[in-house]
């Protein structure tokens, strides 16, 4: 009602100044209706572009907010996994080490609790990228404004690739282990001199298999020798460098968080 009230406000005033042939002050006046729309028309403009600047940056900290909830548990995850990694090259030093040794004083005993660490498990970090796999795929991705922010969101998939090829090739040699033992030696004594054969229901066994033959084995040597230099490389040269962009992007996250807009 207002906005008809006002348009035939203006009528009467522009029918006035026609009917009293005033036509310069009837121009001046029909040039600042039109200066008044349009500088309505712009401030409407920019309350629009205003209130979608604001909606963007509002999707853009939640997103940020859910990667730094996502980055942060995998960031744990990785240094998890990189306690046990760290725990896989020392016994496999103690292996090596052994090779060393002309006749090394060891029981049979000692060398399944050396071995067991390295040969009960494989190198894989459960990792959690939801939010990050529906930020590219709905390329909501250019909505994250800080760079650095959005290069390391961008290759960060890439470089888990590169980590998890590592992972494959340590656990390939791993396997290779766990074959050799499987075929020439004695799975089960391993089971038995580190107790887990109550959990796992292996029965006891009063007959002792020794793997001690594994310490004169080039062959056994060789995997260890493998599995030592890719696990070494995966341990310095990518969950180190994967823990630092981790760290990297949480701290970026944080900051940004913590700007107002």
């Amino acid at each position: 009602m207002k906005k008809i009230s006002m348009i035939k406000f203006f009528r009467k005033i522009r029918q006035k100044l026609l009917s009293e042939n005033k036509f310069s002050k009837y121009l001046l006046y029909a040039i600042g209706e039109i200066v008044l729309v349009v500088i309505g028309i712009l401030i409407a403009l920019q309350i629009n572009t205003w209130n979608q600047q604001k909606q963007t940056k509002e999707k853009e900290r939640n997103y940020l907010a859910l990667i730094k909830q996502e980055m942060s548990s995998n960031l744990l995850s990785v240094q998890e996994e990189h306690e046990v990694l760290h725990e896989f090259l020392e016994n496999l030093t103690l292996i090596l080490e052994l090779y060393a040794r002309p006749n090394p004083a060891l029981t049979n005993k000692e060398l399944s609790q050396i071995l067991a660490p390295i040969l009960s498990r494989d190198m894989d970090f459960n990792f959690k990228n939801g939010t990050l796999n529906e930020i590219i795929s709905t390329g909501n991705l250019k909505d994250i404004t800080n760079d650095s922010i959005r290069n390391i969101l961008a290759s960060i998939g890439g470089n888990l690739e590169r980590v998890r090829a590592q992972e494959v090739s340590v656990n390939g040699y791993n396997r290779k282990a766990s074959d050799f033992l499987e075929k020439t030696g004695s799975a089960k004594q391993i089971v038995l001199d580190i107790g887990d054969h109550v959990e796992t229901g292996i029965p006891d066994d009063p007959r002792e298999k020794s793997n001690l033959f594994l310490l004169k084995s080039d062959e056994f040597e060789n995997i260890m020798v493998f599995c030592a230099l890719t696990g070494v490389s995966l341990e310095q040269e990518y969950y180190t460098t994967f823990e630092a962009e981790l760290s990297t992007l949480i701290d970026l996250i944080d900051k940004e968080l913590k700007n107002e807009f």
